[in-house]
C-alpha cells in the first residue's frame, strides 16, 4: 500500500513585492518557500488569499487591478480572472469562501460594500450590504456556522448576519468594547471563540493586539497576544484547530503561529514586504519508498 504523509502549506501575499508565496512543511518540518505568482503574471496589489485544498486552488483579491482571481496552488499556469470591479470603484480587499456552497464573499471597504458570487466566476455578483445598510469601511470577513462576520474599521464595529435570511445584522462589538482599530476576524469552532486583530494608531495607549471574544458578542474581549508577542500591524488572523496564525505588515512582515489559548508564539516566515493576506491548508501526498 502507498505510504502517505501530510504537508502543510502556508500561503501569503506581499503587497510590496507584488507576489503570492507558499511555504511547505512536512510533519512539522520546514521544507521550502516558493513564489507562485508575481508581476510577470499580472499581480499588482495582491491582498487577501484563500486556499481550497480539495481542488488545489488558491483565490485572491488584487486591490490595484480591482480583480478577484484564482489559480493552481502550485503556481502552474496563469491566473484566471473571476470578477472585476467597475472602473469607478475601488478594489476588493478581504475574501472568504464557503466551501459547501462554493460562494465567494468579499469586502470593498472604500466603497462600503460586501459582495458575493459563485467561486467559478460563472454567476452574477450579488450585493449583500452597502452604505445604505450602515456599512462603513468593511474590512475583515469570515464564515462560521451559517453566519457571515465582518469588521468595519471606520466604525470600529464587529457584525454578523445569518446567511439563511440575510436580515437583521447583529452588532457584536463596538468601539469601547476593548479594541481601537480592528481589521481581521476569525472564528474558532473548537472553543467557540471570535478573534480580532486590533491595530492601534501610533501614540495609542495600547500596542497592536489580537483579542478574543465570543461569536455572539456576549463575552468580554480579552488580550491573547500583543506587541510583546510580535503582533505588529497585523491585518489577518486565522484559526486552524488549536492554532492561531497572524501576518504582520511590520516587524519584518513576519507570519506567526501561536495557540488559541495563548502562550509563546513562533515565527514561521519573515521578510515579507508589506505582508497582507494569509491562508493555511493541508494535503496528503504519497511518500516515496526507499524500497
Amino acid at each position: 500500500m502507498p505510504n502517505f504523509t501530510e504537508q502543510t502549506y502556508v500561503f501569503w501575499t506581499s503587497l510590496g513585492d507584488m507576489k503570492i508565496m507558499r511555504a511547505v512543511y512536512e510533519e512539522g518540518q520546514y521544507l521550502h518557500i516558493d513564489t507562485l505568482y508575481n508581476m510577470v503574471k499580472g499581480l499588482e496589489g495582491p491582498s487577501a488569499i484563500i486556499a481550497d485544498a480539495t481542488n488545489q486552488l488558491i483565490y485572491w483579491t488584487d486591490f490595484s487591478t480591482r480583480q478577484i482571481l484564482r489559480g493552481p496552488w502550485d503556481g502552474g499556469g496563469n491566473p484566471e480572472l473571476l470578477y472585476a470591479a467597475p472602473y469607478n470603484s475601488h478594489g476588493p480587499v478581504e475574501l472568504t469562501l464557503d466551501f459547501e456552497t462554493q460562494l465567494l464573499y468579499w469586502t470593498q471597504p472604500y466603497d462600503d460594500l460586501i459582495l458575493s458570487a459563485p467561486a467559478d466566476g460563472s454567476g452574477q455578483v450579488d450585493t449583500l450590504f452597502t452604505s445604505t445598510d450602515g456599512l462603513s469601511g468593511p474590512w475583515g470577513i469570515a464564515l462560521s456556522a451559517g453566519y457571515l462576520y465582518w469588521v468595519e474599521f471606520l466604525d470600529n464595529e464587529i457584525w454578523r448576519v445569518n446567511l439563511s435570511d440575510r436580515g437583521n445584522p447583529e452588532l457584536l462589538y463596538a468601539g469601547g468594547s476593548g479594541f481601537l482599530r480592528p481589521f481581521g476576524v476569525a472564528i474558532s469552532e473548537v472553543t467557540d471563540e471570535l478573534f480580532i486583530t486590533d491595530n492601534a494608531l501610533p501614540g495609542a495607549a495600547f500596542s497592536d493586539r489580537i483579542l478574543k471574544g465570543s461569536p455572539d458578542g456576549r463575552k468580554k474581549l480579552e488580550i491573547v497576544y500583543d506587541g510583546e508577542d510580535n503582533v505588529s500591524n497585523a491585518y489577518n488572523v486565522l484559526v486552524d484547530g488549536d492554532d492561531l496564525y497572524w501576518h504582520n505588515q511590520l516587524n519584518d512582515g513576519g507570519i506567526y503561529k501561536g495557540s488559541i489559548y495563548g502562550g509563546q508564539p513562533v515565527q514561521l516566515v519573515s521578510s515579507s514586504n508589506v505582508g497582507q493576506g494569509l491562508a493555511i491548508a493541508r494535503s496528503k501526498i504519497v511518500k516515496e519508498s526507499l524500497f
